[in-house]
């Protein structure tokens, strides 16, 4: 919800899914609901046309704010992944991830090349599809296609902060602390708002 309110990751790191924000979701979800249901048995309770209507106002606007809620979430989480069941596009993380497995990061960058080049309207070179197969790289601690295939990406997508962002962590966790850190800046030039590659840069930079 604060991706969709603030455009921007707040009170928790979108890597891992930790900090006060979840914590805090985990315990608003029961409490909240449980409190207005304290608040109804009062007004039920208690005798008074101004309650009542305070109540049944409270309801509505509740029932509004979460009919709004399970909007957005619906936009932005169930419709892209309805939009890419029915993309005919051949997916190039899947593609690639089965050249690298067999003939090795160079033959899948090459075929990467040569597919864009060739049948671009094929395959699907968005940017969250080097992205999603870099971080499984990152995942099986393949750092060094990991780093391959990122930069493939932050070549496609220059001006993408979240392109150099991931750059930025695999170079980290191969261990290559300067090339995280220009990374990181790159992603912070292209977007202010990007509060985890500041916070990298900042854990970078203490070491």
């Amino acid at each position: 919800m604060t991706l969709l309110i603030f455009r921007r990751p707040v009170g928790f790191d979108p890597t891992t899914f930790t900090g006060p924000f979840p914590s805090f979701m985990s315990f608003g979800q029961f409490l909240l609901p449980l409190a207005v249901l304290e608040i109804y048995f009062r007004t039920q309770d208690r005798p008074g046309v101004t309650r009542r209507i305070a109540m049944a106002a409270s309801l509505f606007f509740l029932t509004l704010a979460m009919v709004a809620g399970l909007f957005a979430v619906t936009m932005a989480v169930w419709v892209p992944d309805v939009k890419a069941g029915f993309d005919p596009r051949r997916s190039i993380s899947e593609t690639l991830a089965a050249t690298i497995a067999t003939s090795g990061i160079d033959q899948a960058t090459a075929q990467y090349h040569e597919l864009k080049a060739t049948q671009p309207t094929i395959y699907n070179f968005d940017e969250d599809q080097l992205n999603s197969l870099g971080y499984q790289l990152i995942n099986t601690k393949k750092f060094s296609d990991a780093v391959r295939v990122l930069q493939l990406n932050a070549d496609a997508y220059p001006k993408s902060s979240n392109a150099y962002d991931s750059l930025g962590e695999a170079y980290m966790d191969y261990g290559i602390k300067p090339l995280a850190i220009a990374n990181y800046e790159r992603a912070v030039q292209l977007d202010r708002n990007n509060v985890n590659a500041e916070r990298m840069l900042q854990k970078l930079k203490a070491q």
